[in-house]
């Protein structure tokens, strides 16, 4: 049953978006979305102008970090289909980080209400290609003006979009981060909290120093074992085209939508993928002999983006410059957005 919505009308977009030039996720909706808990219920939500938030500088999310965020696409197809890419799996996975920190459940119904009415007084955002989309923010933290370490008793959802291109223009270089530690078993690892991104700036500045754009994060334990990138999940390629991707089942890797998307694609492809422990060693080995020639990253912002090299105990180790199988799976990724491939039917869903 759809959730009731206010609806407050925004003034219309000032300049029209020159979408060849646009940077990433620095034009915002002239709307958002915003529902808010408290006496234990989501209260009655509501679509309005983009603003400031008023909040308490003691606000709870501040003080201890109840806060987390997920990122996901609308587009529209040249014969002006729109839709969203897999906003059930978003959704899930948002209650899934809210669950880890002790937040309360989103109704799919009120998260799908909400995005429904905020991109339908959005239409002047969807792109004229598939080239560009919409990004989709949703942002959820604590409100309590309380200081005292337990979970807050107030909640707020934000909503809002971005007009996107590439997130990435070229092929990237990685850092592999060999002292700092991204996420631990038992952690939070698996939760799309803002907490594991602020953990990882620190390293994205040592990535920054050697020429490189992404870290490559190692596992906490031993710093032995590959995990994922600071922004998108990883993939190796085999010389036999066998796909390699780090196990979730130690509970330290995100689980990507994309990477979903990837496997299920390679598996329609008929390519061998193992997901399984591999150490950088194992990676360092293979470069060298041959044995791995391609790697890439998956994400929402990323799609699907080629390494160039890793930068690993002072010194670049190159791959080949052509990533067939990586090309190959982003244009049946790509197929599947402009409808000319089957997928999960639950995957696009018409605004």
């Amino acid at each position: 049953m759809p959730w009731s919505i206010t609806i407050q009308q925004a003034p219309p977009r000032p300049e029209a978006i020159i979408w060849e030039e646009l940077p990433f996720g620095r034009i915002f909706s002239q709307h958002m979305a915003v529902a808010e808990y408290k006496d234990g219920k989501w209260q009655e939500a509501r679509v309005q102008p983009f603003e400031p938030l008023s909040l308490s500088p003691g606000t709870s999310a501040l003080h201890y970090g109840q806060a987390l965020f997920e990122g996901f696409k609308a587009y529209q197809r040249p014969d002006g289909f729109r839709f969203v890419f897999r906003p059930k799996d978003h959704w899930q996975r948002l209650n899934h980080s809210a669950h880890r920190l002790s937040m309360p459940e989103v109704p799919y119904e009120l998260f799908i209400s909400l995005l429904h009415h905020l991109l339908l007084q959005e239409v002047a955002l969807f792109p004229p290609n598939l080239q560009h989309a919409i990004y989709i923010r949703p942002v959820y933290f604590a409100t309590d003006p309380w200081l005292g370490v337990r979970p807050s008793e107030t909640y707020m959802l934000v909503i809002y979009l971005t007009p996107v291109g590439p997130y990435y223009k070229d092929t990237i270089k990685a850092y592999v981060e060999t002292e700092l530690s991204r996420a631990a078993s038992g952690g939070t690892g698996t939760a799309k909290m803002a907490g594991n991104y602020a953990a990882a700036l620190l390293s994205g500045r040592k990535a920054q120093a050697k020429g490189c754009q992404v870290s490559l994060w190692l596992d906490a334990f031993q710093h032995e074992y590959v995990e994922e990138f600071s922004t998108m999940n990883v993939f190796f390629v085999q010389r036999d085209s066998t796909l390699i991707t780090p196990s979730l089942e130690r509970g330290t890797i995100l689980q990507g939508i994309t990477r979903d998307t990837i496997l299920y694609l390679a598996y329609e492809r008929g390519l061998s993928v193992e997901e399984r422990d591999i150490s950088i060693h194992e990676v360092i080995e293979n470069i060298t002999h041959g044995r791995i020639t391609e790697i890439f990253g998956t994400g929402t912002a990323a799609t699907i983006m080629p390494i160039q090299s890793l930068f690993y105990e002072d010194k670049v180790w190159e791959l080949p410059p052509h990533t067939p199988i990586a090309q190959m799976l982003l244009t049946d990724y790509k197929a599947i957005l402009q409808g000319d491939l089957k997928g999960n039917p639950e995957w696009i869903w018409p605004v």
